[in-house]
């Protein structure tokens, strides 16, 4: 697994570390911390130092002699390129430090795709609606955007129940381990929501594909419980149980019905009402 986790200067991005660093132990994934600076192609040293001090807080959760990463040998930035920089150390897995100048959203994007990262994390200011370092829909920009998955955490408090809305979009092996982490790190319970289109008969794909996720996690010990929604009813009911729930969306498929339900409007509105995270599952 590999996790890239875009960074600012904020409090809400060091908030999410010790939710990064579990993560990343029980998966034994390869980091990349990457930083945005925007209007200046020369290193901001600021965020330079930002970075650095992120990194030796993701390894302060780590014993030192089980730790999968290794230390950084010497805080030397290298540029690839203009406006391009980057620190890397391997130990049993890859931890990098990237800063990019330009755009936020472009390059986090941009690097997501260059390193084929299986999940993006983020933090965001929950405090009104989800903003990042000013900007009001760059979380947004990145939900629907990323190549892979996408989370972004509004509160570090652990929850009680993950909400996971299921369509009969694919369900990738990497997608339902990633739904095992998140109920695992937070101890919490598992709803699997099947949404079913309208026209649909009562025997469908999407009741054998939650009965079959069902018995996936049971097996891996976790409570979990299912329940069978219409469309119609969806919005309401994921809006509702994001308030005290991380609700996850599968939106794989390019049929997905779950992307011709939530408009851009409606993730916007599950971002700024969710009382701790979303998950974007791809």
């Amino acid at each position: 697994m590999k996790i890239l986790v875009a960074l600012d200067t904020e409090d809400y991005s060091n908030k999410i570390l010790k939710n990064v660093a579990r993560l990343a132990g029980n998966t034994l994934a390869d980091i990349i911390f990457l930083g945005i600076q925007e209007g200046t192609e020369k290193l901001a040293g600021p965020l330079a130092d930002t970075m650095l001090k992120y990194q030796q807080d993701l390894a302060s959760c780590f014993n030192r002699e089980e730790s999968p990463y290794a230390d950084f040998d010497a805080e030397q930035w290298q540029e690839k390129q203009p406006g391009d920089w980057y620190m890397a150390s391997r130990g049993m897995k890859e931890f990098t430090l990237r800063i990019r100048s330009g755009s936020i959203v472009k390059e986090v994007l941009s690097v997501a795709r260059e390193t084929e990262c299986d999940l993006i994390i983020l933090g965001c200011n929950g405090t009104a609606g989800c903003e990042w370092n000013g900007e009001w829909n760059v979380p947004l920009r990145i939900a629907e955007g990323g190549p892979c998955s996408v989370l972004v955490i509004k509160d570090v408090k652990r929850v009680k129940q993950i909400v996971s809305i299921l369509d009969q979009s694919t369900v990738s092996q990497e997608a339902m381990e990633l739904i095992n982490q998140l109920v695992t790190l937070n101890d919490s319970g598992l709803n699997i929501v099947g949404v079913k289109g309208k026209n649909e008969r009562k025997e469908t794909e999407i009741e054998q594909r939650i009965v079959d996720l069902l018995r996936y996690y049971n097996d891996r010990k976790i409570s979990t419980w299912i329940k069978l929604i219409n469309s119609d009813d969806v919005q309401d009911y994921v809006t509702g149980a994001s308030v005290d729930a991380t609700v996850a969306l599968w939106m794989g498929g390019k049929q997905s019905l779950l992307k011709k339900i939530f408009s851009r409007t409606m993730v916007e509105k599950l971002l700024e009402t969710s009382g701790s995270s979303l998950l974007i599952l791809r």
